[in-house]
């Protein structure tokens, strides 16, 4: 299996960890601030990072620094928007709407980037934006988790960016640790300051904090950092449209999560317009069919 295949691959089941997590993160906020949670969850896995780094020990390099702190800002805004939001919305919503990275991941490319979007990206967009409304919209009013997490999708989307123009000149397990550090050091500032800091005190949250930090985070950003590298922009948003698959899968069976015929329908339009927005090939219905088949078939077997 060649390397990128084989990173991509691993990608992918993140995304099913990463999809589960909604379910145990929504039950754990009953008893944990979300900012506190974050601090926990980011300390574990830098923690486990470390340990893996003192394999070879070295110096970091200001600019590894700078850059690893800069793309972990962006990360610590979007987990503090989705935690929150995540206490005041279902699993499955909040899902479905950090997958909407995927649409505004080409808006951060033009900006940082220089990359022109192209049709299907302002389609998928458009689409995407109805799919939201329908998902969300209930008796004309709008839920502030929804509104939460969309903040989350939007920096999750900044971050891709990001750590795409940046990986490529840097140790990506340096970089890794960078960013989750940051992250925790933030997330616990931030709960101090706000008299929101407590301790885990109930065994589900401290399960959720050690599976999430270790699996979710710690392995989870090593392996999209590493993906990041091997693979462009687009081919990574088009893996974490997964992520919402496997976070309404599990909402549905975990957390007792259930949609409306126009909820679903809404889910199923994001779905749709994440494919579209990454979708570069041009020409006919059937050749669009062969590229999305082999696309999945490198995922799944890697040749």
């Amino acid at each position: 299996m060649k390397t990128e295949n084989m990173w991509a691959t691993a990608l992918v089941g993140v995304t099913i960890q990463w999809g589960w997590s909604f379910v145990a993160i929504h039950e754990s906020l009953t008893t944990l601030s979300a900012t506190a949670f974050n601090a926990f969850r980011f300390l574990v896995g830098g923690v486990v990072m470390l340990i893996l780094l003192a394999r070879k020990p070295r110096r970091i390099r200001f600019d590894e620094l700078k850059d690893g702190a800069f793309a972990g800002v962006a990360l610590f805004v979007a987990f503090t928007f989705q935690t929150t939001g995540i206490a005041y919305t279902t699993a499955s919503n909040a899902s479905f709407i950090t997958g909407l990275a995927v649409v505004f991941t080409p808006l951060f490319a033009l900006i940082l980037l220089k990359v022109q979007p192209n049709k299907h990206q302002a389609f998928g967009a458009v689409m995407a934006a109805v799919g939201l409304a329908l998902l969300t919209i209930s008796n004309l009013s709008v839920h502030i988790g929804d509104v939460l997490v969309l903040g989350c999708a939007v920096f999750t989307a900044l971050h891709i960016v990001i750590l795409s123009k940046v990986s490529k000149n840097h140790d990506a397990e340096v970089l890794a640790f960078i960013q989750v550090m940051v992250v925790s050091v933030l997330s616990l500032v931030w709960s101090i300051a706000t008299g929101e800091f407590s301790t885990p005190h109930t065994s589900q949250a401290l399960t959720t904090i050690v599976v999430v930090g270790i699996g979710g985070t710690a392995v989870g950003y090593f392996v999209q950092t590493k993906a990041q590298v091997e693979s462009p922009p687009s081919r990574i948003a088009l893996i974490l449209v997964l992520e919402p698959v496997f976070g309404g899968l599990f909402g549905y069976l975990l957390g007792g999560d259930r949609l409306s015929a126009i909820n679903l329908s809404g889910a199923a339009l994001i779905i749709v317009a994440m494919v579209v927005t990454e979708f570069k090939c041009q020409e006919c219905v059937p050749c669009r069919a062969r590229n999305i088949w082999a696309t999945m078939r490198h995922l799944v077997v890697g040749r």
